[in-house]
């Protein structure tokens, strides 16, 4: 999935700071395990948590910590173990970060507790307009509620206050039987026994009739394993590999059922709680994703549904055929906190670990499966968890989750342009359907990030300054004496000074700031070659020009002229080099004209055009082998006026009841189509996403131009006339058709809108 921007925020400013400064969607991630885009969304700016990571405060009387919502709960053992602490729930896996395991309201293999919600405090949020909501049970307690279990939906949540326990000493038992029995030995040894940490059922398939017990009970014997954590290094070659064994078939499954399971039972085991609850995800990943996958599905049953139900899953499981590798039971108490709950009732989690194909067909029969498991789900009451493939319909949503509707209102309250999204709040959040600012999340490179427009002015400098050049030679002036030292120092003034705006304002772009470097070094290097050339042989050899140009001198300017007006809309390297060299080289001049010059102007044309059909190869095999060809189309929101009308390089995309989407042909053109629409009743509210925009104009040294909200960024020499300026300024982009016939009408030329 292609996103537009990603940041590694490490403060809380910078995550405000994205926020602000950008207005398209926002995507926030963090362990990134979760299997249906919950972390993710097309051209959104990605805020990727996991360097914001930091412990706030400990407060070892109360068992209390404060953490960064990056961090993962491995990063938190390590540093309360050593104060003999654990963390009272929490997934199974450690790899997991807070903010994560909160946003999908987790769960473990914890007797007597339910989410993770019951454990959570507080929770610092950063909401869409960048404000910072303190949410609790006694304050914001519908925030809280919401963004728990809430998706990244609500807001970025940045600091979490957990509850803690002791971490104590616990001994492994098991026992098998058969299903049928299951319920009432989980309510007689486990449910209300208050020694039992750790409990999970596993239910063998594929006949899913017998299940064994696996509980782990405080006690004061002595430890079998003194290992305080699982060893970030261990070698898991043995549990994949037992997995691949048991992904054989029914052969495997009678292999695990009846060998592997009661061989590794055997040991009697005490080890530490933290140990239990710091396993590593590494030990589910399979050797190889290339032709097949493991993958997770978990479905939440009222625990007096368990038996109808197991039949209608096998049914379904072997009606289709799925690979089943395993079905953990796991206890959870109701959650009545979080609105979109999963446990609104005492529950059973049932965890299915299944192989598939990663195919497309493989895809489209788990999606089919998956739909009947849900209706099966639905009619014993239960729900499914929304961090796997999000394949139930709306309809199907509706009554897994029936408090939904408070969930996306209060969400839509919070951030009523559903800047928050995913792939599963996209599909679900009836507020983000049929609307404008559903349909530009939609489009493919919708939102551009909005420094570029600053960060192209020096670029488009080696736009302009071929201009000039060309310009200054038809004009009959010796080639010899173009500013071409001007010229270097000026794309570096630009360089620098666009580079300081948008790191006072924006986070930084790294990639644009070395392309910017790069294109800058090679034009330092070609115009210094042209310097040490042009005030050494071609000076002396413009003492025998004459007035009169030759043929080749003509179809050289020719040339210029077409270059420099050629990349004013495509990418330089696209140019065709070589037919102007052979142009050059085929023409025939009688003239008067001189010899010498002619064919040093000749050999040095030869040599510059050459060198540039030689390197623009290799910059365009580079190119479209780095980066995906970009799109040609830029996008604004505009008012829904019958004035627009539809040509080759403005089209409209979707009318809403006020605005509506057009698309405009980028670059030149976009200037000259934004020309068009200010002699004309329209107003822009967006362009890309972004609410601000530069524009450089070319005007008199006495002339100045003042409008409203309007700030000059810098402004720039016309090296080759020294009456003229070049002024870039940056306005809101309401305000960019007001300000561009204003400019007209003071006889003030529109140079350029810098569309990011």
């Amino acid at each position: 999935m292609q996103v537009n921007q990603i940041i590694e925020p490490t403060t809380v400013n910078e995550i405000i700071s994205a926020i602000k400064n950008t207005t398209g969607p926002i995507s926030i991630g963090g362990g990134k395990y979760s299997m249906g885009g919950q972390t993710a969304f097309e051209n959104s700016l990605h805020i990727d948590m996991r360097h914001f990571n930091k412990i706030v405060n400990i407060d070892k009387t109360k068992k209390q910590i404060t953490v960064q919502a990056g961090i993962r709960w491995r990063d938190i053992q390590k540093v309360i173990d050593p104060l003999n602490l654990s963390i009272k729930i929490m997934q199974t896996y450690s790899n997991f970060t807070v903010g994560g395991a909160i946003s999908v309201n987790c769960h473990g293999r914890y007797i007597g507790h339910g989410p993770i919600i019951s454990s959570v405090l507080g929770l610092k949020i950063i909401t869409a307009n960048g404000d910072i909501i303190i949410a609790n049970r006694e304050v914001n307690q519908d925030v809280f509620n919401a963004a728990i279990g809430g998706y990244g939906g609500i807001g970025v949540i940045a600091e979490a206050t957990l509850q803690l326990v002791d971490n104590e000493k616990v001994e492994r038992f098991h026992q098998v039987m058969d299903i049928e029995d299951y319920k009432t030995y989980f309510d007689k040894n486990i449910r209300n026994n208050t020694n039992v940490v750790f409990q999970n059922g596993n239910l063998y398939p594929p006949k899913y009739d017998k299940i064994m017990s696996i509980s782990w009970q405080k006690t004061t014997k002595p430890l079998t394993d003194t290992d305080r954590l699982i060893d970030e290094n261990e070698n898991y070659w043995l549990e994949s590999n037992l997995s691949g064994v048991v992904s054989w078939g029914n052969s495997g499954k009678w292999i695990r059922e009846y060998t592997i399971d009661p061989l590794y039972y055997i040991p009697e085991t005490v080890r530490w709680r933290n140990k239990e609850a710091s396993y590593d995800v590494k030990e589910l990943d399979p050797s190889s994703r290339e032709k097949s996958t493991y993958v997770l599905q978990e479905y939440f049953i009222p625990v007096e549904n368990i038996k109808s139900f197991i039949p209608k899953m096998s049914a379904v499981f072997q009606n289709n055929k799925v690979n089943v590798i395993n079905v953990s039971l796991r206890h959870a108490l109701p959650d009545h906190e979080s609105y979109l709950s999963w446990a609104n009732k005492e529950v059973f989690a049932f965890v299915i670990y299944y192989k598939q194909g990663t195919d497309q067909k493989a895809k489209d029969e788990v999606k089919k499966w998956t739909l009947e498991m849900t209706d099966a789900i639905l009619s014993e009451n239960g729900t499914w968890y929304l961090p796997y493939q999000p394949h139930a319909t709306i309809e199907q949503f509706k009554k897994g989750y029936p408090n939904s509707d408070k969930y996306f209102a209060l969400k839509n309250k919070l951030d009523p342009d559903q800047r928050f999204t995913n792939k599963l709040l996209d599909k679900y959040n009836p507020y983000a359907q049929n609307n404008l600012s559903h349909q530009k999340k939609k489009i493919k490179e919708y939102f551009r990030a909005e420094e570029q427009t600053i960060l192209t002015v020096p670029e488009w400098y080696l736009v302009y300054n071929p201009k000039e050049y060309a310009d200054y030679l038809k004009s009959g002036k010796n080639p010899s004496d173009f500013p071409f030292y001007k010229s270097i120092d000026e794309y570096w003034k630009l360089y620098d000074r666009s580079i300081k705006l948008t790191s006072e304002a924006y986070p930084e772009n790294g990639e644009y700031k070395t392309m910017l470097q790069v294109i800058g070094v090679s034009m330092t290097m070609e115009y210094g070659a042209k310097i040490l050339y042009e005030n050494t042989t071609g000076r002396f050899f413009s003492l025998f020009a004459e007035e009169k140009k030759s043929k080749q001198e003509q179809i050289i300017i020719e040339a210029q002229s077409a270059y420099s007006d050629f990349i004013y809309q495509t990418a330089w390297y696209e140019f065709k080099f070589m037919p102007w060299i052979k142009k050059v080289w085929s023409a025939s001049d009688n003239s008067d004209c001189s010899t010498l010059r002619k064919w040093e102007r000749t050999l040095l044309f030869t040599l510059e055009f050459s060198f540039k059909a030689f390197y623009s190869k290799l910059i365009e095999y580079g190119a479209k082998s780095t980066y995906e060809t970009p799109s040609n189309l830029i996008y604004l929101i505009v008012s829904n006026s019958d004035v627009i009308k539809e040509n080759k390089d403005l089209k409209i995309i979707q009318k809403g009841n006020e605005k509506m989407i057009i698309a405009v042909t980028r670059w030149d053109v976009f200037t000259k189509e934004m020309i068009k629409l200010s002699e004309q009743n329209v107003k822009i509210f967006e362009i890309s996403g972004n609410d601000e925009i530069a524009v450089s104009v070319i005007m008199n040294n006495s002339q100045e131009i003042k409008s409203k909200d309007v700030r000059l960024l810098y402004k720039s020499r016309i090296v080759t006339d020294d009456r003229l300026k070049r002024n870039v300024y940056f306005l809101p982009v309401t305000e960019l058709l007001p300000f561009i016939k204003k400019a007209k009408s003071e006889n003030i030329t529109i140079e350029h809108v810098y569309d990011y």
